[in-house]
C-alpha cells in the first residue's frame, strides 16, 4: 500500500474518531457530522488509491502495462439520482432533525454502494 492511501485513511479514522468525541461531549451534532462527513471523503480517496495502485503492480507483474484498455461504457442507471437526494437527507437532518439526518445517511448509504456495484457490473462484463 502507498503512502498516500496509508495517509489518508489513518486521517480518515483519527477524524471520524474526532468526531465520535466531539460530539459525545460537545453536544453539537453538527460538528460532527461534519466531521464524519470529511473522515469518509478522505477514507474513499485513501481506498481509491490503494485500488489504483494494487491494479498497476498486478498488472506490472503480468507484464501487460503497455496494453491499452479500453473503457466500457456505463449505461444508465437510477444512483447518481438518488445519491443527492441522500446529501440532501443528510443536510436537512443535519439542520431540521435527526431521523432525517439517519434516513439521509442510509439513502447515501445505499446509493453509493449502489452506483458502484453497477459500475462495477458493467466494467466485469467488458473484461468478458
Amino acid at each position: 500500500m502507498s503512502l498516500y492511501a496509508r495517509l489518508a485513511l489513518g486521517l480518515g479514522a483519527f477524524l471520524v474518531t474526532v468526531g465520535v468525541i466531539y460530539g459525545v461531549t460537545g453536544h453539537e451534532y453538527t460538528g460532527m457530522l461534519l466531521l464524519i462527513v470529511a473522515s469518509a471523503c478522505i477514507a474513499f480517496i485513501g481506498l481509491y488509491v490503494r485500488r489504483v495502485v494494487q491494479e498497476a503492480a498486478r498488472e506490472t507483474e503480468s507484464g501487460h502495462a503497455e496494453a491499452e484498455v479500453e473503457e466500457p461504457h456505463v449505461g444508465p442507471t437510477i444512483w447518481p439520482f438518488v445519491l443527492p437526494l441522500g446529501a440532501l437527507g443528510l443536510v436537512l437532518g443535519a439542520i431540521v432533525t435527526p431521523w432525517l439526518l439517519v434516513l439521509g445517511a442510509v439513502g447515501l448509504a445505499v446509493a453509493a454502494v449502489g452506483w458502484f456495484r453497477d459500475v462495477s457490473r458493467q466494467w466485469h462484463h467488458a473484461g468478458d
